[in-house]
């Protein structure tokens, strides 16, 4: 894809304020109140859901989305990106998976100059879904996105200006699908990762969120009039011990999650859970439901408290 200079140029002269589009009803600033004089320590932006496929536009508008946050006046220093970067490789051939990747890549290559880190999606797995496919072949499952995004494991932690991240890996295998779980393995990873990291404010990154509000709308979870279903392929089945485990280490301040297309914030027992929209919003066909295509930006500062964004980066049906 070749780089739109012209674009870039434009967006590099826009004020701040005019380059964002926010989602209406999402306030500025909404992070918690930090004490007065804070530090910034670092700016990032949480790219989730990019859905990049061959056939489709998808390519270009992630690299409109890529170019908008490389271009900014005050532009991030990191790029998470939060699972689901290929359209989807649960059920297709070898070849269409391939296909999916080269074009994920070259994007990037295109029109990204920033660090990125990567968590996996559920549509990022090859084959879970598939009867036509080995499980013996060597990319099968998870090892084809592990390779191809150079991940050494699927869940990990980093440190970056002051502040921890974890980088959770969301997606259990059920049946022929999956379900969002840690498993106790994972778990006890990230107690004693917590634990060793307990003088740092903390984020942590899943692809499906730990805990959410909009997890209730992206379906038809009302079983009939007086009751609720949110299955655990949208929210994470083992949330009660995340969240004891949250209640355990105080260092844990944010977390932030894709999967669902939508926007919310839920704060409980001193931790703020935040679902960050999705690039492609609907697949590639506009909004998703209220939400727009987007990104977040997030401010982390030096007091442990942190700001979100959500940026509309200019999708536009293509005629």
């Amino acid at each position: 894809m070749e780089r739109k200079t012209s674009r870039r140029d434009l967006l590099k002269t826009a004020s701040l304020a005019g380059a964002f589009g926010l989602l209406p009803g999402l306030a500025l600033a909404d992070g918690k109140k930090g004490k007065p004089g804070r530090k910034r320590l670092l700016r990032i932006a949480h790219f989730t859901d990019a859905h990049v496929q061959p056939a489709g536009t998808g390519s270009k508008w992630l690299g409109e989305a890529l170019d908008h946050a490389n271009s900014l006046t005050d532009a991030p220093s990191l790029i998470l990106f939060g699972g689901d970067q290929v359209f989807d490789g649960t059920n297709v051939s070898k070849d269409q998976m391939a296909s999916q990747w080269v074009e994920f890549h070259a994007t990037l290559r295109n029109n990204n100059s920033l660090p990125v880190k990567y968590c996996l999606g559920n549509h990022d797995i090859w084959g879970w879904s598939s009867t036509a496919i080995d499980p013996r072949e060597p990319e099968y499952g998870k090892q084809w996105a592990r390779d191809t995004l150079q991940m050494d494991r699927t869940y990990y932690s980093f440190d970056e200006a002051g502040w921890h991240f974890v980088v959770l890996d969301s997606i259990a295998r059920f049946r022929d699908s999956y379900i969002g779980k840690l498993g106790h393995q994972q778990l006890e990873w990230l107690d004693n990762d917590l634990t060793a990291h307990a003088d740092k404010p903390t984020l942590v990154m899943s692809h499906i969120p730990l805990m959410s509000a909009c997890a209730t709308f992206f379906g038809n979870c009302e079983v009939d009039d007086h009751k609720w279903h949110v299955p655990g392929t949208l929210m994470h089945i083992d949330a009660r011990h995340t969240k004891d485990l949250f209640l355990k280490h105080s260092n844990v301040k944010v977390c932030v999650s894709g999967h669902i297309h939508l926007v919310d914030r839920v704060d409980y027992n001193g931790v703020s859970y935040l679902c960050n929209g999705a690039i492609s919003g609907n697949w590639w066909k506009g909004n998703f439901q209220e939400t727009p295509p987007g990104y977040s930006l997030i401010d982390l500062f030096d007091d442990g408290t942190w700001r979100r964004e959500y940026v509309k980066y200019g999708w536009t049906p293509d005629v």
